[in-house]
């Protein structure tokens, strides 16, 4: 179904927390499956929407991690783990129970649930392990098990004998992954302000790059980045060798002062011929190399070369022959 008005507000929300606007990619396919109960295709088309991004690139992220699920199945993941320890103590034979008796790995009976097999899942003195939702059940028999996968189709599982708590729906979870209701965006926009206030330029890598985010926007098209937004709105500048331009406290946040902070005329007149006259003569000197105009040692022919002394460039071992030779 499409993308409600809302969840499109809550995007563009998740989205102003970063300086680099595909940063939140992540969780606003977490968002979609929060609201659609996985990623559907509107939702992959919101989210390239909003990133400025194609439908290619934000569906090659969507089949890639295993937490995103590209079809509808219902309210309970069933998660088996089928490494050496659990596969050891029965957990390949609840698998395939799970498998058998839901005719596939989808029921959409009930409440719905997927089954699917997991990498471990850290808890080997539990072995074997069930989650519901990421919650953890475990050591159980597949008899135990199999009573675990009737309640989550009746939409009724049971707290885990783990954590103590009651499995929420796969879109509770999913909308608690995104971050939505998280309480840390004021102090990641403080820590966005100081960021953007120092000496140093943000920066993010792309590949083997270092590529600053300079644009007050957060990024050369200026999507995302609220929070630099704001500290260009009050005109912060960095401060310079552990102390402000006009001599202030280090800790003091100051405004530009143009007649104060601006670089004179005869300075930048100066350093842009000093530059000028660098380029000029790099390419005057490139340009008379290849018109051939400097000349350029030749190198020596090969009769014109010193013969090679026989000993120079032999090895210890090969030294040592010839000694004994002689």
């Amino acid at each position: 179904m499409p993308i409600s008005d809302a969840t499109r507000e809550e995007a563009r929300h998740l989205i102003a927390r970063y300086p680099v606007a595909r940063s939140a990619l992540l969780p606003l396919l977490h968002l979609v499956q929060g609201q659609e109960g996985y990623v559907s295709e509107d939702g992959i088309a919101m989210c390239a929407e909003l990133l400025h991004l194609t439908k290619a690139e934000v569906g090659a992220v969507a089949t890639f991690y295993t937490m995103y699920k590209r079809e509808p199945f219902g309210d309970y993941l069933l998660s088996v783990c089928t490494n050496p320890t659990c596969a050891m103590q029965g957990g390949r034979e609840i698998y395939e129970a799970y498998v058998d008796r839901c005719g596939g790995h989808i029921d959409r009976d009930g409440a719905g649930v997927m089954v699917e097999h997991a990498e471990c899942l850290g808890i080997c003195d539990a072995a074997p392990v069930v989650q519901i939702n990421y919650e953890m059940y475990g050591p159980l028999s597949t008899e135990e098990a199999l009573g675990l996968l009737d309640k989550a189709k009746a939409g009724d599982p049971p707290p885990s004998n783990r954590s103590g708590e009651v499995p929420p729906s796969i879109r509770q979870v999913h909308r608690e992954f995104s971050g939505i209701e998280d309480t840390f965006g004021d102090r990641l926009v403080e820590a966005a302000k100081l960021q953007a206030a120092a000496e140093v330029a943000p920066s993010y890598r792309s590949s083997e790059t270092d590529i600053p985010v300079t644009h007050p926007g957060g990024d050369p098209a200026g999507h995302g980045g609220a929070a630099f937004r704001e500290v260009a709105a009050l005109e912060l500048v960095p401060l310079v060798g552990g102390v402000g331009t006009n001599g202030q406290d280090p800790a003091q946040e100051h405004t530009v002062d143009p007649e104060r902070d601006a670089p004179t005329d005869e300075t930048e007149a100066e350093i842009l011929e000093e530059v000028g006259e660098r380029l000029a003569g790099s390419e005057d000197e490139l340009a008379d190399q290849l018109t051939g105009e400097v000349p350029v040692e030749p190198v020596p022919a090969a009769h014109d070369q010193p013969p090679l002394d026989p000993d120079e460039g032999a090895t210890p071992a090969e030294a040592g022959d010839d000694d004994e030779e002689a």
